[in-house]
């Protein structure tokens, strides 16, 4: 298993009268409600979620939250740290993507993920029994609770070879650069106009939604370093620090100084 403290954050949330446009995560998304209603859109399917219900955001997975008042435990693993969990598990390298149920509705899975937060937080609590209880949560997790025959992951797939193509491009910047939609169409030889209308069509999103989400992220990963803020609105390509925490808490829902990562509160 890597090592939890740098592959994994968690936070305790509270909502009112919330919308989150549609986004995603480059990272799995644990969310334990415990007050309130979670009204939720996944590519699949809407969700009224409510008190003790377990709710799984998978890397990559378009969603958005409908006008909603909640409170929620939010643990968020990376891809290494769970693939690192299950190769221990089958003693192998992982080629497939894990892709877990949305709603996880079992008693044991919610205990198992109270447990895992209060070690956390808990510092009375050693660093095995952390470790203790985070493998037993994900192993319980992965053995129970997985969506069998999943596709390798390659970021987010298209069945347009140009937006593919645009995809690997924008995957790739450094995103301190000034990407413009221009720069993107000369890429894959379409104008500009048909590129936005076909991106949105496959997507959902339009491409200055999908770069601006992948910098947000980026940023999370930064500031769980502790690095500046001001630093990460620059390497992260915003216009500055202010503009930066806004889109932040556009799509997170609240701002990086309310970020509890478990690099910036260890267990001691």
């Amino acid at each position: 298993m890597l090592n939890y403290t740098e592959h994994l954050s968690f936070i305790n949330n509270k909502f009112t009268n919330i919308n989150f446009n549609k986004h995603f995560h480059d990272y799995y998304y644990f969310s334990l409600i415990y007050k309130g209603k979670l009204l939720y859109k996944n590519e699949n399917e809407k969700y009224c979620l409510s008190s003790g219900i377990l709710q799984v955001v998978n890397p990559y997975e378009f969603h958005t939250t409908l006008d909603s008042t909640w409170s929620c435990i939010n643990i968020m693993p990376s891809i290494d740290f769970v693939d690192s969990i299950l190769g221990d598990m089958i003693q192998s390298n992982i080629k497939n993507k894990i892709e877990f149920k949305t709603i996880v509705n079992d008693e044991k899975a919610t205990k198992l993920f109270y447990a895992m937060y209060y070690s956390f937080i808990d510092k009375a609590i050693n660093q095995l029994e952390i470790n203790l209880s985070v493998m037993e949560f994900f192993e319980y997790m992965l053995e129970h609770h997985t969506i069998k025959n999943c596709y390798t992951i390659a970021n987010i797939t298209s069945p347009k070879k140009n937006i593919k193509k645009a995809l690997e491009y924008m995957n790739n910047i450094d995103m301190k650069d000034n990407l413009s939609l221009d720069d993107i169409s000369l890429q894959i030889n379409l104008s500009k106009f048909y590129f936005q209308k076909i991106f949105k069509n496959c997507l959902g999103i339009t491409p200055s939604q999908y770069i601006q989400i992948k910098r947000v992220n980026w940023a999370k990963q930064m500031i769980e370093k502790k690095i500046p803020l001001a630093q990460i609105a620059y390497e992260c390509g915003f216009n500055d620090q202010s503009y930066m925490i806004k889109i932040f808490k556009k799509y997170h829902g609240y701002t990086p100084k309310n970020l509890n990562s478990l690099k910036l509160h260890p267990c001691d």
